[in-house]
């Protein structure tokens, strides 16, 4: 399913909400999910309306780049910050950067070479700990 900035926020920002319904995995149970898809359904513009299954997956998808976030975040030496990113300048961190975002499992940070994360604030909420 296609997914709107709009559409996006709201659900990010539903979990928020209701954040302490997540088990250890990070994952909610489907009446969450049921609840989500209804919650942002006044959003839908075009194409298919979001069910449980697309927002289970679409949470999938946002836990994906928290966590690539995170493990970059904790990798000796490396910057970040969430108004930079990971503040990439000159052409040796533009090497490097673009060497680590070659690697497969990388290339979700991609994005973040220069800025942060809107729904970082977010995601550590729900995720205290880390996840």
């Amino acid at each position: 399913a296609d997914w709107t900035v709009e559409e996006t926020t709201a659900l990010i920002k539903y979990l928020h909400v209701h954040r302490s319904e997540h088990a250890d995995t990070g994952n909610f149970c489907q009446v969450t999910y049921v609840n989500a898809a209804e919650h942002i359904h006044p959003l839908h513009q075009t194409g298919k309306i979001k069910d449980y299954k697309n927002v289970s997956i679409k949470w999938g998808l946002i836990k994906q780049i928290y966590n690539a976030i995170m493990t970059y975040r904790r990798g000796s030496g490396e910057h970040w910050d969430n108004e930079n990113g990971a503040n990439i300048c000159g052409v040796a961190d533009a090497e490097k950067w673009g060497k680590f975002v070659a690697i497969k499992r990388n290339t979700i940070m991609r994005p973040f070479h220069n800025k942060g994360w809107e729904y970082l604030h977010f995601m550590e909420d729900i995720f205290p700990w880390g996840s």
